[in-house]
């Protein structure tokens, strides 16, 4: 169970925030969400793929670790977890982003200010990255915390943009993915959401070109080669059966 703090320098003076990855730190996930300025950077090693979020129903991007619940294919035989390159979702962890109403000559004004997880494994006195100074100031640690939240902060804000250019052209599909258990089982996955690259090869030179200048061409081309990383993540699963 989370227990969200607004983060401040006297009563987590002396706490310290774990930053290896393991199973022990709660990295037994199957997946996590990514932004498209990270697709590049994530589809070398993870399958990205789309879905619904539960709760919005809101279209969000997600680098694949495993096909079940609490499934990460990717943690080595010590559940130690190394990736070449870290999502920032996971990157801020145990900190998140809130908000703050702050009185400006009377008028309230919303404010982002950084929360931490006191129930996270990560949080503790001994080990770790400190998160303040001894004379209460930042640590560089907190300041690298502090530009990933705004980094995520930005990136949310831009997403809905990105999923409705890739509406627009019809771009979106939904997608299963089936594999066969070692039993003879077949299992089917779905959900999730892909993009079609046959609508994607059939648009026009102006659409390309508006795609070209948002930035999301990239992106696309992206999540559409990191499903390569599919076979490669089912055979790590059937390593572990």
């Amino acid at each position: 169970m989370a227990n969200h703090v607004l983060l401040d320098n006297i009563s987590h003076k002396d706490l310290k925030v774990i930053t290896e990855r393991g199973a022990k730190w709660g990295d037994s996930i199957s997946c996590c969400t990514i932004f498209p300025n990270e697709f590049t950077k994530v589809q070398a090693q993870q399958p990205i793929v789309f879905r619904k979020h539960p709760h919005t129903g809101q279209f969000e991007a997600l680098a694949l670790f495993g096909f079940e619940n609490g499934e990460n294919l990717l943690l080595d035989e010590k559940n130690n977890l190394t990736l070449n390159y870290l999502p920032l979702s996971m990157q801020r962890q145990p900190f998140l982003i809130g908000q703050q109403t702050q009185y400006n000559q009377g008028v309230p004004e919303q404010s982002l200010v950084v929360h931490l997880d006191l129930d996270s494994p990560r949080v503790n006195q001994q080990q770790g990255e400190a998160i303040f100074l001894e004379h209460g100031g930042n640590s560089d640690y907190l300041n690298h915390i502090a530009q990933v939240l705004n980094t995520l902060h930005i990136e949310n804000q831009a997403l809905p943009a990105f999923f409705e250019q890739l509406l627009a052209f019809n771009l979106i599909e939904a997608f299963s993915i089936e594999y066969q258990q070692k039993e003879g089982e077949k299992v089917t996955v779905g959900g999730f959401y892909t993009l079609n690259q046959q609508v994607l090869n059939s648009l026009s030179s102006e659409q390309l070109q508006t795609l070209q200048q948002t930035g999301y061409l990239q992106a696309i081309y992206m999540a559409i080669a990191s499903l390569e990383q599919i076979p490669a993540l089912l055979n790590k699963k059937w390593a572990k059966q």
